[in-house]
């Protein structure tokens, strides 16, 4: 399976003011899994394998400032 991972921060500014920043990634390793090869070999592109059946890695990061 794929791998994913999560970072979260909580950094308190003030008595009533936090500062809490996360940050995402899912397919880690940027494995790729392979769909099936093409079972037409009457063409060119024939027996070819185009495309994943995952996605590419992705990353995201976000902040929330709460008072």
């Amino acid at each position: 399976g794929e791998v994913d991972l999560s970072l979260a921060q909580h950094v308190d500014l003030t008595e009533h003011i936090r500062l809490d920043f996360r940050a995402e990634a899912f397919n880690l390793p940027n494995c790729a899994y392979f769909n099936n090869p093409s079972t037409n070999i009457d063409v060119a592109s024939g027996a070819r394998v185009t495309s994943t059946s995952n996605n590419p890695r992705q990353l995201q990061f976000g902040m929330k400032l709460m008072f």
